[in-house]
């Protein structure tokens, strides 16, 4: 019950806080709203354009999981079932680059953009977002593809499936699972990050939701219920896939932990 409280009451706080006006917020921060109202929601969408930003976060994230996701199986699925020369190093060297953060590679990153004259281009931000979540992708669906027995997949194998259609047929509805976790933590990766979409995106009309309602708090810094409103939107579609995948999510967590 003491987690629940601690993990519900701050969503509960924004929720209460975002459709309140500023200064009844001043007057009871803590307290019931004493004037109900949407205008925090109309000011997002009619002066910052949040709506928009959402739309741009939602096609960017979507693309860029979609292809993790095809990447990866297919990947995962040779390095787990079938006898790639190297197969350890290529695993060990996923896990390397997962130990580099992120802002080292930012500057790099920029200057290889810049020449390819993608800065600015949803394109250069999908490739990034990209390279940077396969080397988890991979990994975590090898672990995930390990467990599903061999006898399956030879059984395909004589009865004349080759590697894409035992991979669509076998492997892919045995490890949905893992893959639902997958395509969950890459969906919240994406649509939280900040840095790249900030410096990658510089115009303020094409940019993502993060980045846009980063710039809102540093306007408003004493508009906590407009600022509360901005918080609200960005976590409502986490929410949303969190509650609608969390059992596979825990299916997923127990093979990858348990492999």
């Amino acid at each position: 019950c003491l987690v629940a409280v601690a993990v519900i009451y701050p969503l509960w706080f924004v929720v209460i806080t975002s459709v309140r006006t500023n200064q009844d917020y001043l007057q009871d921060p803590f307290g019931v709203p004493g004037e109900w109202t949407l205008a925090n929601y109309l000011t997002l969408a009619r002066v910052y354009g949040v709506g928009r930003a959402f739309v741009n976060s939602l096609a960017v994230t979507s693309i860029s999981v979609v292809i993790v996701l095809v990447v990866a199986s297919l990947a995962a699925y040779g390095l787990a079932k079938y006898p790639v020369p190297g197969a350890r190093y290529i695993t060990a060297t996923l896990v390397s680059v997962m130990l580099i953060p992120g802002p080292v590679l930012l500057i790099p990153i920029y200057l290889m953009l810049s020449r390819l004259n993608l800065v600015g281009d949803y394109a250069g931000l999908v490739l990034v977002y990209v390279a940077t979540g396969l080397p988890f992708a991979t990994f975590f669906l090898t672990l995930s593809f390990r467990g599903i027995p061999v006898e399956v997949i030879e059984a395909a194998r004589i009865d004349g499936a080759g590697f894409f259609r035992t991979l669509w047929s076998v492997v892919l509805p045995m490890g949905s699972s893992g893959i639902a976790t997958l395509a969950v933590l890459q969906f919240l990766g994406v649509w939280n990050e900040l840095i790249f979409a900030f410096i990658l995106i510089p115009d303020q009309a094409r940019r993502l939701l993060t980045p846009t309602l980063a710039g809102i708090g540093e306007r408003f810094l004493t508009d906590q219920p407009l600022v509360s409103a901005g918080l609200f939107i960005t976590a409502s579609v986490p929410l949303l896939l969190l509650a609608f995948a969390s059992r596979y999510i825990m299916q997923g967590l127990q093979v990858g932990v348990s492999r």
